[in-house]
């Protein structure tokens, strides 16, 4: 992502901006993710580009356990904390535009307890949306996921019949326009992946907004993962968390 296009998506000043793509980045602090979001912090910036969801109403997902940790070679016993699940999107199906550049919908997976802390709080389950845009940047809207849900979104789609580790891909279809609240007021700021290898830059735009699903969904996705597969927060090391209001 070029100066220009990363200044106007999440307003990062100009002179930070350009420590992120120059030489001298090795030199700044990190900028990991997640990051404990403080919504009285955060700069309201209402000028910022519009989200734009452009999300079919039917897509067939691949389904599958994404397995990184090798503690446990010769089985499938360990869960790590760097372990999801991953719903694959067909190439082309869906995307988000922001100032008139269009990222790419790869797949979205899943973290329990959530990633990222609003206000204190952490919520039980959090959804990443990962993008990929023109020149290859990475940009991931997350959403804070609760219970009250009556069933028949996306998420419970996936979520209600989870692949075991090392389980065969399971193929699921589901209304991924509907999988996003209405409102879409976001947090944006500069991060990282929040799984090794923890790559740098990643604009993250992480929606003010939770989405309710049904309490099963989500308590089937935390017997998965009995111990969590979620980083802690990380510093802002001098970061400015802007608040697009939607």
């Amino acid at each position: 992502m070029d100066l220009s296009r990363r200044t106007v998506l999440l307003g990062v000043p100009a002179l930070a901006a350009t420590a992120l793509i120059t030489p001298s980045a090795a030199a700044a602090p990190p900028r990991q993710s997640p990051i404990h979001i403080r919504s009285r912090e955060a700069v309201t910036a209402p000028d910022l580009p519009a989200l734009e969801i452009d999300y079919p109403r039917h897509v067939d997902l691949r389904v599958h356990y994404v397995r990184k940790d090798e503690s446990d070679p010769a089985g499938c016993s360990v869960r790590g904390r760097e372990e999801v699940v991953e719903a694959e999107v067909p190439e082309g199906a869906a995307g988000v535009r922001i100032g008139g550049t269009r990222y790419e919908l790869l797949q979205f997976h899943f973290h329990t307890p959530a990633e990222h802390r609003l206000d204190g709080r952490r919520f039980p389950v959090e959804q990443h949306f990962v993008h990929r845009g023109p020149d290859g940047e990475t940009l991931v809207v997350g959403l804070f996921l609760t219970p009250g849900g009556h069933g028949g979104t996306v998420q419970d789609a996936v979520l209600g019949g989870l692949p075991e580790e090392c389980g065969p891909e399971r193929e699921v279809a589901g209304d991924l326009a509907a999988a996003l609240p209405r409102e879409l007021s976001t947090f944006r700021y500069q991060g990282s992946l929040t799984t090794s290898p923890y790559s740098e830059p990643v604009s993250w735009l992480v929606l003010a907004r939770q989405q309710k699903v049904a309490a099963a969904s989500l308590n089937g996705y935390r017997k998965l993962f009995p111990e969590g597969d979620a980083r802690e927060t990380q510093p802002l090391n001098g970061r400015v968390v802007q608040f697009r209001p939607q």
